[in-house]
């Protein structure tokens, strides 16, 4: 019984580091997509960009064409801004930890995924404390870690139809400790899944629509910054 337990035990961790590989190779290969996309996008807003501020220079320029160039222009400087927090995301680099505001990376992944949101009509309420200090952090894998747990929310309010959703996305300082909530109006958690939702596998989505890493690597990225990570769920 012990040789057939070790040889399942075996069999297992086997199967489970092949999937990692096969998920890393994956992040991978959508990075690379990513980037090369990113890049191709730069150069025609770039020129966007360029021609709508040419177009404010023109002082005899009608005050609606001005409006509407004006709107150009800062659409393209946002496009712009989405495009290189996806360069950021999908760079790889070394974990390295610098003094970081944690509400602008808060604000970069919200932006990333302001589309989406807008799509599904979820309504976002962004209530930061304005007085949190810098932390020293790796901005990328924390953005990592609030892309996850905004996505993760995203799915759980689409799995709720029929009413209207709000995502609200919190920072604030309690002593010598920075706190981030990130709160949806989805389906919840069941009280026996809270514990396991970090372990790695396991997910309660759909087949199909989720590895179950997310958490599990929000997770090593948390306790790597000395902090904690978890999840609370209220009944509806």
């Amino acid at each position: 019984d012990e040789e057939v337990l070790c040889l399942i035990r075996d069999v297992t961790d086997q199967k489970m580091l092949q999937e990692q590989l096969i998920q890393s190779e994956k992040m991978s290969a959508i990075g690379q997509l990513v980037s090369g996309v990113a890049h191709e996008l730069n150069n025609p807003l770039a020129g966007i960009s360029a021609f709508a501020q040419l177009l404010l220079a023109e002082k005899r320029f009608p005050s609606e064409q001005r409006d509407a160039a004006e709107t150009i222009y800062a659409e393209s400087r946002r496009a712009s801004r989405i495009v290189h927090n996806l360069l950021t995301f999908a760079r790889q680099h070394k974990a390295e930890k610098v003094p970081t505001s944690v509400n602008q990376v808060l604000d970069d992944t919200l932006e990333l995924r302001g589309y989406e949101l807008r799509v599904r009509g979820i309504e976002v309420s962004r209530e930061y404390d304005e007085f949190v200090p810098d932390t020293m952090a790796d901005a990328h894998q924390l953005q990592q870690v609030f892309l996850n747990l905004i996505t993760n929310a995203e799915q759980s309010m689409e799995r709720t139809p029929g009413k209207v959703h709000r995502l609200t996305v919190l920072s604030r300082r309690s002593g010598d400790v920075i706190r981030i909530e990130v709160e949806d109006t989805g389906l919840g958690i069941p009280a026996n899944l809270l514990e396991r939702i970090f372990n790695p596998f396991f997910t309660t989505k759909p087949t199909g629509s989720g590895t179950g890493l997310g958490l599990s690597i929000s997770l090593g990225i948390v306790r790597g910054h000395d902090g904690r990570i978890w999840a609370e769920s209220a009944p509806g």
